[in-house]
């Protein structure tokens, strides 16, 4: 310390006391004593009061970071200015105290769970199906017979007339035999009934009768199916009465419930309501019956023309003699009916049957097996016709993917969650469990 400090005038003592605090700090500060921002306050005012520009900011550099819910540090009492900001200061960083680590990067956040699929309501007939107008013409009424050929032939649902406007609901006897036996199989069964339409409401209670029928063993038909024709087969047709029959039928069985519409093939010499008469229904069933016609270019026809209406096609085609319509005197040969469904799986349609079972040949029933593409593959690779088509029904299923024939993951993503909805695994396979869930009955 310079002599010069040691004169007698009273600043010079200030200087003196001052020299002598600040040593005194710097040595404490050296053996790592904490020293409080009041000592240095104090120094401030011995120096005659000059402002001590060292004291943090009152605003902290962490001002950007986000606000803590620490309550603020009152300022010490009796003590103002800068000495109260950094007591203010030094509290806050009692509160939160300021780490050398380096910050923890951000936390990315778990991918979102999804939510669990919605159980897919009763699900349309899908693939292949045969029409019976009775058991009883059926393999003499066999039903272990019937199920048995239909399993075979790669079937995976059967409609069964159940009545009519005129006849009633009269089929509850054949429903106790085929039902339990279908459903043990696998296989839907689709009650179908003719509606004339001279009162709408009546029909549209009959059916929920149909729909309704327990079995004794607890079986109830899958699917229903209205069987909607023209003035030539005695029906009262307009656009308000089909649209009426529908709309009563539906709000009777709810929105849920499976109901196809058969309808006559679209033809312009031929008007038919087609829009009111299916609008309250999930799928067309239009009857390709192509006589002396091309199957190929009937079947086309029919889906372009009802693409509009925005629904599953489920084409139906002709298994029988139709020399008493005035067609060929023969029954269609195997290659009409290779046509038909190979032209009706290339141009959208979801599912095809047949009219009729008493009625089909040996060759027929040998075409019907052999298109394999109509057969969810479970548990084998599917590529080409059949995997289109299983990109087609998972279309249906609500998991649209594009129909490119590639099973990649964005297939298989569809599958898993088709399988979710489904309470299956979600594999992303097509096992028989999936297959099943998606083709067979909702016991």
């Amino acid at each position: 310390m310079p002599l010069r400090m040691l004169s007698g005038r009273p600043r010079h003592l200030q200087v003196l006391f001052l020299s002598l605090l600040v040593l005194t700090i710097g040595v404490a500060t050296a053996f790592g004593r904490p020293v409080s921002p009041t000592k240095l306050e104090t120094a401030a005012a011995l120096s005659g009061g000059d402002q001590f520009d060292d004291v943090p900011p009152t605003t902290s550099p962490l001002a950007a970071d986000p606000p803590t819910t620490a309550p603020a540090a009152p300022a010490a009492a009796g003590v103002a200015g800068p000495a109260a900001d950094a007591l203010a200061t030094q509290a806050a960083e009692a509160v939160t105290p300021p780490s050398t680590a380096p910050p923890a990067p951000a936390a990315t956040p778990p991918p979102a769970t999804p939510a669990p699929a919605a159980a897919p309501k009763a699900v349309i007939p899908l693939g292949k199906g045969m029409w019976l107008y009775q058991l009883s013409m059926a393999e003499g009424g066999d039903a272990t017979k019937v199920v048995n050929k239909a399993k075979a032939a790669g079937l995976t649902h059967l409609y069964l007339r159940l009545g009519s406007s005129k006849g009633g609901f009269y089929d509850q006897a054949e429903l106790d035999k085929l039902l339990p036996v279908a459903h043990a199989a696998g296989l839907k069964v689709v009650g179908w009934d003719f509606v004339y339409l001279d009162d709408p409401a009546a029909d549209a209670a009959r059916a929920k009768a149909e729909i309704g029928y327990v079995t004794p063993t607890g079986h109830r038909i899958d699917a229903f199916s209205a069987d909607i024709e023209t003035a030539s087969e005695g029906v009262n047709l307009s656009a308000e009465g089909a649209a009426a029959y529908g709309a009563n039928l539906r709000a009777l069985v709810g929105p849920s419930y499976p109901l196809i519409a058969t309808v006559p093939r679209p033809s312009a010499k031929r008007p038919f309501p087609y829009a009111e008469a299916t609008k309250s229904f999930d799928a067309i069933a239009p009857m390709v019956y192509w006589q002396n016609r091309d199957p190929a270019t009937d079947v086309a026809g029919a889906l372009a023309a009802l693409a509009p209406l925005g629904k599953p096609v489920l084409p139906v085609g002709q298994a029988y003699n139709g020399g008493s319509e005035g067609g060929p005197d023969r029954d269609p040969p195997k290659e009409q009916l290779v046509a038909f469904m190979n032209t009706a799986l290339a141009k959208g349609a979801v599912g095809v049957s047949f009219w009729v079972w008493n009625h089909a040949t040996a060759d027929q029933w040998s075409a019907i097996d052999d298109a394999t593409a109509w057969e969810l593959p479970a548990g084998r690779a599917a590529n080409g016709a059949a995997a289109v088509y299983l990109q087609r029904v998972l279309g249906v299923l609500g998991q649209p993917v594009a129909q490119d024939g590639q099973i990649g993951p964005a297939t298989r993503a569809a599958i898993a969650a088709v399988q979710q909805g489904f309470g299956l695994p979600a594999t992303g396979k097509l096992d028989a469990a999936t297959v099943r869930s998606i083709t067979g009955p909702k016991l």
